[in-house]
């Protein structure tokens, strides 16, 4: 399938920065929202201008800025599933846990529907989706790889970014697995997939696995 025929767009919450993603085909009245930040009023004005209902919410892992606009549109479409790994599920209703409660502001969403693990595979929106997961960031930490589009895009969280990778310095970070994840997991797929991070611009395997001074790939 043409790449062209799944539109992504970006919404960038001001607080953190935070890269919240929709996806939807253009015959389609449904999508997908990953991980839902602070300015959830913006996505929800996009979605209800666009006509869209989402279909399902993806969340990368439990921090704080990848899941505060969980609870609104949870409010405005009560049946969407919320969808997270099942070793970051914990994360979504512990505010210490998601890191929120250490800055002064403690975030609940509402609990996951359903729980995903590393290779598995799922549709939503009639679009094509596998898990993978990477720790290192965040214990349970996965990326949505969207199938359905040629090059394919990943939802990678706070895995990786253009020429950085995620924090390890939080309770539950390692860099070791960070990178092993990455190399086996992310640089693994084809060189001109896109990967659309959440923060920063969107870039390719192909870039990070040549130029990305934390991760370089193994000839």
């Amino acid at each position: 399938m043409d790449g062209e025929r799944v539109r992504i767009w970006t919404v960038v919450s001001e607080l953190f920065g935070q890269n919240s993603y929709v996806a939807a085909l253009p015959d389609r009245k449904d999508c997908l929202v990953v991980d839902p930040g602070f300015d959830a009023a913006t996505l929800v004005e996009r979605l209800q201008s666009d006509r869209l209902t989402p279909a399902a919410l993806l969340v990368t892992h439990g921090h704080a800025d990848h899941i505060a606009g969980i609870a609104s549109l949870k409010s405005h479409w009560p049946d969407c599933p919320i969808i997270a790994g099942k070793n970051e599920a914990a994360k979504l209703i512990d505010p210490k846990l998601n890191l929120s409660q250490d800055f002064g502001f403690p975030i609940v969403s509402p609990a996951a529907d359903v729980l995903v693990a590393d290779d598995e595979n799922f549709t939503a929106a009639g679009m094509n989706l596998r898990v993978r997961e990477i720790p290192g960031h965040s214990s349970g930490h996965v990326v949505f790889i969207l199938e359905t589009a040629v090059p394919w895009r990943v939802f990678v969280g706070d895995v990786i970014f253009s020429g950085s990778v995620g924090r390890t310095d939080f309770p539950d970070g390692n860099f070791q697995l960070l990178a092993e994840g990455i190399r086996a997991k992310l640089y693994s797929l084809p060189d001109d997939t896109l990967l659309l991070p959440g923060h920063g611009p969107a870039t390719t395997v192909g870039r990070e696995k040549a130029g990305n001074p934390f991760v370089r790939g193994i000839a």
